[in-house]
């Protein structure tokens, strides 16, 4: 095992494609860390509930993540590597234009 630290606007699909190389592992990593904690403001922002845990929403930076580096998941073929950190998170803006 391995631990990183979430960066600013990270998703859980974003620390599982950077650290396995799928969406396969997001199951994993939520087992592995049953604690993962949502960016409160981003929780709010969304219209969400406080408390609970939401896979689509980012994570609160600077949160520590257990990494399974020997995990079946992981994407030992490389085709092309990534050097720099992964985020998907969209703001709103771009979420509206995408939906329309």
């Amino acid at each position: 095992m391995k631990t990183i630290e979430v960066e600013n606007d990270q998703l859980l699909l974003d620390i599982a494609l950077q650290q396995y190389g799928t969406a396969e592992a997001i199951s994993e990593i939520i087992l592995n860390n049953p604690d993962l904690k949502n960016d409160p403001s981003a929780v709010v922002k969304s219209g969400r509930e406080l408390g609970s845990f939401y896979p689509d929403i980012k994570l609160a930076p600077g949160t520590t993540v257990q990494i399974d580096d020997e995990s079946r998941l992981v994407r030992k073929t490389v085709v092309k590597k990534i050097d720099r950190s992964i985020t998907t998170y969209m703001e709103s803006q771009w979420q509206e234009r995408l939906s329309k």
